[in-house]
């Protein structure tokens, strides 16, 4: 685990700093979440979006378990709209999809997104005890995902 979580900080050395190589979402909640917080990363999933919000999804074989709790394979994602490079990419998204006659609601669209990752200070503060047994304060609709990824970019849009 500690081998998997050095390999992971020297994939993305220091905060601001272009990511060194695109990682997983598997790869991003393989080890500790919490040791990437407010590093820049570049990291491929598949996006999927609801009402509720938008995730970015791993085909993870095993799940981050934080005091007893798995979490899903799933990162947040967080368009600030009133940055006009971010919406400028978003929007290049979604011109992507419909060239490739994908959509977003009903197709298995990869995407890679170059963003800064937030997570709690440890995982240990993403899940409280309360009358009724442990849960979960994560990020998203009902706090659900173990981190967030707050996008400057996205890319490699395949349906």
């Amino acid at each position: 685990m500690l081998a998997a979580v050095a390999f992971l900080l020297q994939a993305v050395a220091g905060a601001g700093s272009l990511p060194a190589r695109t990682l997983t979402v598997c790869d991003v909640l393989a080890g500790d979440p919490a040791e990437l917080n407010g590093k820049v990363i570049s990291v491929r999933g598949i996006l999927i979006a609801t009402e509720e919000g938008t995730w970015l999804n791993g085909e993870c074989k095993t799940h981050l378990v934080t005091k007893g709790l798995s979490w899903g394979n799933i990162l947040w994602v967080y368009v600030d709209s009133s940055d006009e490079a971010v919406v400028r990419s978003w929007r290049g998204m979604f011109e992507t999809l419909k060239h490739l006659h994908g959509d977003l609601h009903k197709d298995k669209v990869l995407v890679t997104i170059e963003g800064q990752i937030e997570t709690r200070k440890s995982m240990d503060e993403a899940v409280y005890e309360m009358p009724y047994g442990w849960t979960k304060v994560g990020f998203g609709h009902q706090g659900v995902a173990p981190a967030e990824i707050n996008v400057l970019s996205i890319k490699d849009v395949k349906v």
